[in-house]
């Protein structure tokens, strides 16, 4: 069962890619970056495996929702 948490926590992070598609970033590299850190230990990376797989599957689903939402 998915948590109030989890629930913001992707709502945050779709926001977050969709202001910055909104101001013209780059943020199919800031994702690319993100991941490649998360996978090269980042010195933001502060889990381990199965985590760090689903979290550049989070960050790639929400790219996908933010991109819809720019679309409509």
């Amino acid at each position: 069962m998915i948590t109030d948490r989890e629930v913001a926590l992707e709502q945050a992070l779709v926001a977050i890619i969709g202001a910055a598609i909104a101001s013209g970033l780059d943020v199919k590299t800031l994702l690319d970056n993100a991941a490649a850190g998360l996978l090269g230990n980042a010195p933001y990376l502060c889990v381990g495996h199965p985590h760090v797989s689903n979290a550049i599957q989070v960050m790639s689903k929400a790219h996908e929702m933010a991109l819809a939402a720019a679309r409509a």
